[in-house]
């Protein structure tokens, strides 16, 4: 098994669910043909360095994984076949050195993963205390009523 890097460009005429599903089958491709997916890096949409089949903006994600060299042909035909891809390119991290600089890249992502992730559920996070807030609210004119009506 060796370890790859794969960035893709999508179309950028696609909907925000049709890049996601786009995605989810570039990563089955991979998955099908023996490969083990270590992290992935959406680093959203970008404008092109020139127009692509007059697209000057493409959604661009990268794929770190390790797979066996014979299936590499047939990822990137399955890749070519995809008309939702603008561009690809797999990188091959073959000496001491580049799989050191694979090893940091996929934990590099997988961080950005998850700060991503903690971001997304700090939102839910803040707005749950506001709602924890409102019925202690609620109960203080209450225990100050029965304290009034105590008196």
């Amino acid at each position: 098994m060796r370890n790859y890097e794969n960035l893709v460009i999508v179309k950028p005429t696609l909907t925000a669910e049709e890049i996601q599903a786009t995605i989810a089958a570039i990563e089955e491709v991979i998955t099908s043909n023996g490969g083990e997916i270590a992290a992935t890096n959406a680093m959203g949409m970008r404008k092109l360095a020139y127009p692509i089949n007059k697209n000057e903006r493409g959604y661009y994600h990268v794929i770190y994984y390790t797979v066996a060299p014979s299936a590499i042909s047939e990822i990137e035909r399955r890749f070519r076949i995809n008309e939702e891809l603008l561009r690809f390119v797999t990188i091959k991290y073959d000496t001491n050195r580049e799989i050191k600089a694979w090893n940091d890249l996929v934990t590099k992502a997988n961080k950005t993963e998850t700060v991503a992730a903690k971001e997304e559920v700090a939102p839910a996070a803040e707005e749950a205390p506001a709602a924890e807030e409102a019925p202690v609210a609620e109960e203080a004119p209450v225990t100050e009523t029965t304290e009034a009506a105590a008196e």
